[in-house]
């Protein structure tokens, strides 16, 4: 069962004689209610960093595809070029094949640039996934801490409670 901080507000308890006092109850249960709506806020703002990160994420998939099809389509490119220049007459043949050189040359050098560009991505990709788990792994603990100490209020308010009987 989820309690919110207005749950925690609107609680009322039945007043027994040698009961708690009221007006203590009353501040105990705002402070809580202030807490977990602080908690909320937080968790709410993580998930907030999360979604973003994976976009980022997302973005840089993308970016990391678009650039291997350009890659590919160098490739391609200069393949027929290096085709064309073969069907060329002698002279011509020469003439095109220094041409081919200098734009395979070109091709392999936007190639390697876009092979770094690729390996760039997949760094910061690796980096990105390892911040997103980190950051899991801190939301587990935010929320394993939450759960101890409601725990062990509850456990105080029962002790309180049998303490007071």
């Amino acid at each position: 069962m989820k309690i919110s901080p207005m749950d925690l507000q609107r609680q009322t308890f039945a007043q027994r004689l040698r009961g708690f006092d009221p007006a203590e109850v009353r501040t105990y249960l705002n402070i809580v209610a202030e807490e977990v709506a602080a908690l909320q806020r937080e968790r709410d703002g993580l998930e907030q960093e999360v979604q973003s990160l994976r976009a980022l994420v997302d973005e840089h998939r993308q970016r990391e595809t678009i650039l291997k099809n350009t890659l590919l389509t160098a490739q391609r490119l200069s393949e027929e070029i290096k085709e064309a220049a073969r069907k060329q007459s002698e002279s011509v043949v020469k003439e095109a094949e220094i041409q081919a050189d200098r734009l395979l040359e070109l091709a392999q050098s936007r190639a390697q640039e876009v092979e770094h560009g690729i390996l760039d991505l997949r760094a910061h990709r690796s980096s990105l996934r390892t911040d997103v788990r980190a950051l899991i792994t801190r939301l587990t603990h935010i929320l394993d801490l939450q759960e101890e100490a409601e725990v062990e209020d509850n456990l105080r308010f029962l002790k309180r409670r049998e303490e007071g009987r």
